[in-house]
């Protein structure tokens, strides 16, 4: 069992680099990435990863995603989730993350979630993190920030689904790597392959 007696409160240079990255990201027309990027006090990860289900729809996507409070039985990450409020196609939700490689980390959060009909049956979902709280009350810096982007495109005999994830965490402490480091690194992407693979699972 691991123990760090260290907590590391996020600095404001990594949030404000971390939204302006956002800010250029939610600008692209495309879903390209597949990078772990440096700044000040904190790593920047984005990725992205696809998926065609046949004989599906957007619409069946859809009601996957906005299904929050069975999101514990879909998604092997989420241990307790809530729909929290909804307004339209605007809806608030809370999710328990439990992450578990070498160390295990458990995680309260809160998102934004913006769900958009663009045309010819095509949608683009844009969730937010409000809330990223350890849930020992700790700040290691597993994950200060997560956004994931959907677009979801019919296509002949199925749908095809597109995700980008966007989160921000701590950089890896000195003398910490051999245990911390795959939790900041390589975690994000493996979550996102999974949070895929439970989707399309789901709609099968």
């Amino acid at each position: 069992m691991f123990s760090f007696l260290l907590l590391f409160a996020m600095p404001w240079s990594a949030a404000n680099e971390f939204d302006a990255y956002v800010k250029r990201a939610e600008a692209q027309p495309v879903m390209t990435a597949g990078a772990t990027i440096e700044v000040k006090g904190g790593l920047i990860h984005d990725w992205s990863a696809e998926a065609f289900v046949p004989d599906r729809t957007p619409e069946q996507v859809i009601a996957v995603l906005q299904n929050y409070d069975r999101y514990r039985e879909i998604y092997p990450e989420v241990t307790a989730s809530q729909l929290l409020s909804k307004d339209g196609n605007r809806f608030r939700a809370a999710l328990q993350l439990k992450r578990k490689k070498i160390l295990t980390v458990i995680l309260n959060t809160e998102y934004e979630v913006e769900y958009r009909a663009v045309g010819d049956g095509w949608w683009r979902v844009a969730s937010r993190s409000t809330k990223v709280v350890e849930a020992d009350g700790g700040d290691n810096g597993f994950l200060w920030r997560l956004n994931a982007y959907w677009a979801i495109t019919p296509e002949p005999g199925g749908v095809r689904l597109q995700c980008r994830s966007v989160s921000l965490s701590r950089d890896v402490p000195m003398g910490l790597g051999w245990a911390v480091k795959p939790l900041l690194r390589e975690m994000p992407q493996e979550s996102l392959a999974a949070m895929l693979s439970a989707t399309v699972k789901a709609l099968r």
